[in-house]
């Protein structure tokens, strides 16, 4: 069996060698040893596509994903109001840091005369 496809071979290759170069309309059939020629069916040159491993169409390409919304501006809460400092008043400046409310400004609440003593503005300093 192993002489017998090498001679087919050596055949077919010679019958290709030997073939006429002229341009005529040949079919690859009449290249071919009969035995081979045989496995081929007439008719078409997609008769060996059966012989060939069917591949897959390929994927439709995936549709593009849809832009991303554009970012809606949305403005900062506003700030609490700073918390005001108690309307009172005070004996003396010991009250005022027992308080937290030391360095006491001339027009703040809670500010007094009695409380700055070199008369700056500024009260319980230092």
């Amino acid at each position: 069996m192993m002489v017998r496809r090498l001679t087919v071979g050596i055949l077919g290759c010679a019958a290709v060698l030997v073939a006429p170069t002229a341009a005529s309309a040949a079919t690859l059939a009449e290249y071919l040893p009969p035995e081979v020629a045989g496995m081929i069916t007439s008719g078409s040159a997609d008769a060996a596509q059966p012989l060939l491993p069917l591949l897959p169409p390929p994927p439709f390409p995936a549709p593009a994903p849809a832009p991303a919304p554009a970012p809606r501006f949305v403005p900062p809460a506003p700030a609490p109001p700073a918390p005001a400092k108690p309307n009172r008043t005070y004996k003396n400046c010991t009250e005022v840091r027992n308080a937290g409310a030391a360095p006491l400004y001339r027009g703040e609440a809670g500010y007094a005369a009695h409380l700055d003593r070199d008369n700056d503005g500024i009260a319980c300093e230092g």
